[in-house]
């Protein structure tokens, strides 16, 4: 069953526990919407404690939803001013002898103001790449080489002089051969390393701008109050004429 439903049976003379077990104290009065719990050794006053607040209720002892400390802080020790029901609006007990009437919250609502913000990461990405190709080109190249052959120079002297034993061969037919040498080029080719491409990379740190769109929380406060009533911080008190006075 809920437990905004549940129809808690409370009884004077009841133990009160936090949520963490810590005891509280004892109920010395009951009353619709709230229960008193007795001022104890560490307790300067009474607590007026709503029933709202409480989880369970079971022989004798009550649980409350929240701890011991949290409890002691929820500004339960004032009074509630509103009969049979638990008014989270309560006085101080303080009035100015002009009959002026402070009024307090005991819970402070929070609103939160959100905004957003940029924040910039960065990541590795390919930029391209750098390609290098080689290819087998062929062209003609001249080379003068100097070589050396032989020549045949013939001479024909007028002579007179008897035929001697030398000259066997007079008189008979035959062919002379006179070998002539010379030199000839042969081609040998050898692969060379004529050049190197070294390639290599280095980081070079530049700046980016980037823009983004953030969104923030603006917050407008709009007061419909009556003329006599000034807002201070989160209080609100009735102004008056004696309250001028004493200000």
């Amino acid at each position: 069953m809920d437990r905004t439903s549940q129809q808690w049976h409370f009884q004077e003379g009841s133990d009160v526990y936090g949520s963490d077990g810590e005891k509280l104290g004892k109920v010395i009065a009951v009353h619709p919407g709230y229960l008193v719990v007795e001022k104890g050794f560490f307790f300067p006053t009474d607590y007026y404690i709503p029933t709202s607040a409480v989880a369970n209720a079971e022989d004798d002892k009550i649980y409350l939803t929240s701890t011991k400390d949290a409890a002691l802080n929820q500004g339960w020790e004032v009074e509630p001013t509103v009969a049979g029901d638990y008014d989270m609006t309560r006085t101080t007990g303080l009035e100015a002898a002009a009959g002026e009437t402070w009024v307090e919250d005991t819970e402070t609502l929070r609103v939160p103001v959100h905004e957003e913000e940029l924040t910039a990461t960065k990541r590795e990405r390919d930029l391209g790449q750098v390609r290098i190709e080689k290819d087998v080109v062929t062209e003609e190249q001249v080379l003068e080489v100097p070589v050396t052959e032989e020549r045949v120079r013939i001479e024909r002297r007028v002579v007179d002089r008897p035929v001697s034993a030398d000259d066997a061969s007079a008189f008979q037919e035959g062919d002379i051969e006179v070998p002539i040498r010379g030199e000839e080029v042969e081609l040998q080719k050898q692969t060379r390393v004529a050049e190197e491409i070294e390639i290599g990379k280095e980081a070079v740190q530049r700046t980016e701008q980037v823009a983004g769109t953030v969104r923030r929380e603006e917050v407008r406060i709009e007061e419909n109050v009556t003329p006599d009533v000034r807002t201070i911080g989160t209080r609100s008190r009735k102004a008056s004429e004696e309250d001028q006075g004493l200000l």
